[in-house]
């Protein structure tokens, strides 16, 4: 992989976590890597006592989050949870978001969510990621055309709802999705973990050191451009 810059779109501010270890390869690697949020995750507190502060908790999980995985950049839109919708404005913003950070590559969801902000989220981006290298809308920055386009969760592949697939070496990495889950204090309920079981679970990984890998589909609107390089 020769990308300078990436950019992950996620619904939530723990969906990026699902492609954890290929963040933090590529992010060891040099690849400067932004993460764009589309909602302020108020919906997720398993605790009715945190409603009030759960937004705040769960920007600091994004922070330590980055510092984790080596995430360079983030955006946040703060829509409602639980509400996302194309409107017109949420879709500049994702535009905005395309040209500022420049990506080599995108990743977002697929289309095979059940989440409605999941489903928002990929009938969003998709079309934005096209719209962004248009010579349109030029107060949203400079048009900036993205040459490649991969989903990397939510992709149905019986129904042919995405292009090839990549399957990509993490042997190394793959302990930091458990480090990056451990950050997400507020959703470990719904994990089922603590962190200090999380951080153990890294660890485990870490020395067993087994060969591991990612796998993530490239969108149907885009296409390959020459026959991919034979293996050395």
């Amino acid at each position: 992989m020769n990308y300078q810059r990436i950019l992950v779109f996620g619904a939530h501010p723990d969906d990026e976590i699902t492609m954890a270890p290929t963040i933090a390869k590529l992010a060891a690697a040099g690849v400067e890597v932004a993460v764009c949020i589309m909602t302020d995750g108020s919906e997720g507190f398993p605790d009715p006592s945190w409603r009030d502060r759960i937004v705040a908790m769960r920007a600091t999980e994004m922070e330590e989050c980055d510092q984790a995985l080596g995430i360079t950049r983030r955006f946040r839109l703060n829509r409602a949870d639980m509400g996302l919708a194309h409107d017109k404005q949420v879709f500049k913003d994702c535009i905005r978001v395309v040209r500022e950070a420049r990506p080599d590559a995108v990743f977002t969801h697929g289309p095979a969510g059940i989440n409605p902000d999941h489903v928002a989220t990929h009938q969003i981006t998709v079309p934005a990621v096209w719209q962004a290298g248009e010579p349109v809308a030029a107060d949203l920055g400079e048009p900036w055309l993205v040459r490649q386009l991969f989903y990397y969760k939510e992709v149905e592949t019986s129904r042919r709802a995405a292009g090839p697939s990549v399957t990509f070496d993490v042997t190394g990495f793959a302990h930091f999705r458990a480090l990056a889950q451990a950050t997400q204090v507020s959703q470990h309920t719904l994990f089922g973990k603590t962190r200090e079981e999380f951080e153990a679970e890294a660890e485990r990984i870490k020395e067993a050191n087994g060969p591991a890998s990612e796998t993530f589909w490239m969108s149907e609107r885009f296409a390959l451009t020459d026959f991919p390089p034979r293996e050395a």
